[in-house]
């Protein structure tokens, strides 16, 4: 069956699909469409011409039993407000099939009369147990195995919702060997019968079978098993939990006595351990802590570095003496409180003056002035790094040369660059300036 849409039906249609809403445009009362002919938004289906692959083969087998279905990436799905809004008519199917061709088909599970929920068996031996525990048979109903080759246990088991199952059930249960997907206010979703595992490359298959309604023995036996089950769960999670508090209780007993072996701590006989109290009363009254305070602070303190009191401690006291002890520090009227003495600045060593950083310039010359007597022009621009093609370069070395010592001569194979033997000093008995602006003063450079 076939359904025409107009062109801001279709266009809202599509927009859903995509992931996005958008109002719907209505035109005003009274006036025309500009461009009547235009063509309608989204992929246009030709006359005669019908979509066939593989969502859509699931798609609409799925719909057929009365699901809504929605496409999936991964066993997830990625449609806007899909479980809000699933696709149930045979046009939103067509339409997704065309932009989802390859994707699997999801079935959206949620809680009312009449729709349809899931068991979703993970472990072999529940419906065994289910038949056993209550002395009942499970109905026939619609069944799809997730593996059937590799794992037959693993399957879900569909049935309809009741009066009952709807007013019993109040959310979506993990309960561990199975779970209950579609009973919560939420909806949920399972991969459709006909979808192909990409781990194992099974095809879930189903029993063809109609959806059965949930007796109300099964809707009580689930929720008094699931109980269980989850109330078990929380019990061993508690208890591993209560193990690795243990665990790492021991870890930072064992770690705080190697602190206190390589700090010497161990050693300490009551003598020293009450030296140790009066000074920590006294850091933390300088400190500013209040006086019903240190009792606590000093306990948990000694604790800490020293460990557990214990009876039989000969270098410490038991837990009642050590309170005991500590009062008594505390109420000492010859302790010294008050404020810390004051921070003051380090001295100043004298005036220092950092030289700025060498210039590329004062580099330059420098390594200018290393250079033997008489050097080629081209093994100048080597050693200086520049280039003898660029300008700049040209004035860069001239002047660097000049400035260490040197002058230009036209030999036979090139230009040179020879040492003047007065040192610095130009054949006119001028000195060189080691600035490269010098040229550039308007006062003459004295002689």
């Amino acid at each position: 069956m076939t359904t025409n849409l107009t062109e801001t039906e279709e266009a809202e249609l599509l927009q859903r699909l995509y992931g996005f809403w958008k109002p719907r445009l209505r035109p005003i009362k009274g006036t025309k469409d500009v461009n009547p002919s235009a063509p309608a938004l989204g992929p246009q289906e030709k006359p005669n011409e019908r979509t066939d692959n593989y969502f859509l083969r699931i798609a609409m087998a799925t719909r057929a039993r009365g699901f809504g279905v929605t496409p999936l990436r991964d066993k997830r799905p990625f449609l806007h407000a899909w479980n809000r809004h699933p696709l149930t008519t045979e046009t939103e199917i067509r339409i997704a099939a065309k932009e989802y061709p390859t994707c699997d088909v999801g079935l959206v599970l949620k809680r009312g009369v009449g729709e349809p929920f899931a068991i979703d068996i993970d472990v072999p031996g529940v419906v065994e147990r289910m038949e056993r525990e209550s002395g009942k048979t499970l109905p026939k109903t619609y069944t799809v195995l997730s593996r059937p080759e590799t794992a037959p246990y693993k399957c879900h088991i569909f049935f309809r919702h009741t009066k009952y199952s709807e007013s019993v059930f109040k959310k979506n249960v993990n309960a561990g060997d199975y779970d209950l997907i579609g009973i919560g206010t939420r909806a949920l979703q399972v991969v459709s019968e006909g979808c192909v595992r990409p781990d194992t490359g099974e095809v879930r298959t189903g029993s063809g079978m109609p959806i059965a309604a949930c007796p109300d023995w099964l809707v009580d036996w689930l929720v008094a098993d699931s109980n269980r089950l989850r109330n078990e769960k929380s019990a061993e999670e508690r208890r591993r939990r209560a193990e690795v508090r243990a665990v790492l209780k021991r870890v930072a007993a064992e770690d705080a006595d190697e602190r206190r072996r390589l700090t010497g701590y161990d050693k300490h006989g009551r003598e020293d351990r009450y030296r140790y109290l009066v000074s920590k009363t006294r850091t933390l009254s300088n400190a500013g802590m209040a006086k019903e305070r240190l009792p606590s602070e000093l306990l948990s303190q000694y604790v800490a570095d020293y460990g557990e009191a214990r009876e039989n401690d000969p270098n410490g006291w038991p837990l009642a003496e050590l309170k005991e002890k500590i009062q008594s520090v505390i109420d000492n009227p010859d302790l010294r409180r008050g404020n810390p003495p004051p921070i003051r600045p380090r001295m100043s060593t004298g005036l220092v003056i950092k030289r700025a950083p060498e210039s590329v310039w004062e580099r330059r010359v420098k390594v200018a002035r290393e250079f033997p007597e008489t050097m080629k022009s081209t093994e100048v621009y080597d050693r200086l790094g520049l280039d003898c093609q660029k300008p700049g370069d040209k004035r860069a070395v001239s002047r660097v040369m000049r400035a260490a010592g040197f002058v230009a001569r036209r030999g036979r194979r090139g230009a040179m660059w020879e040492k003047v033997g007065n040192g610095g000093v130009n054949p006119a008995g001028r000195e060189w300036s080691s600035s490269p602006f010098s040229s550039l003063s308007s006062t003459p450079t004295s002689y």
